[in-house]
């Protein structure tokens, strides 16, 4: 398991967060998820949860050039724009 850093931005507001997963796509579903129900983002729907899982695969989480355990995520939902970046922040494997 590896710690990573979450930064999301949508609806107006950032949000950051830290959860420890296996891989930069389940950290990046585990903190939107955890993002949406700590802030009761009502106006967040519940499909756009389930259609998360469909674009992290088809689309793909971006690695930025020149810089390790970074990555970039984004997507248009219903006229509003998401925007993620995911920080492989500790190894925490022994």
């Amino acid at each position: 398991m590896n710690l990573y850093t979450i930064i999301f931005e949508f609806m107006g507001g950032t949000y950051c967060s830290q959860n420890c997963s296996i891989d930069e796509r389940e950290a990046l579903v585990y903190a939107i998820k955890e993002n949406i129900k700590n802030q009761e983002l009502i106006d967040f729907k519940e499909n756009l949860l389930n259609d998360l899982h469909f674009w992290i695969e088809e689309i793909g989480v971006s690695s930025l050039d020149g810089v390790n355990n970074v990555w970039y995520f984004s997507f248009s939902y219903e006229d509003e724009s998401y925007h993620c970046h995911i920080i492989k922040t500790a190894n925490l494997e022994e």
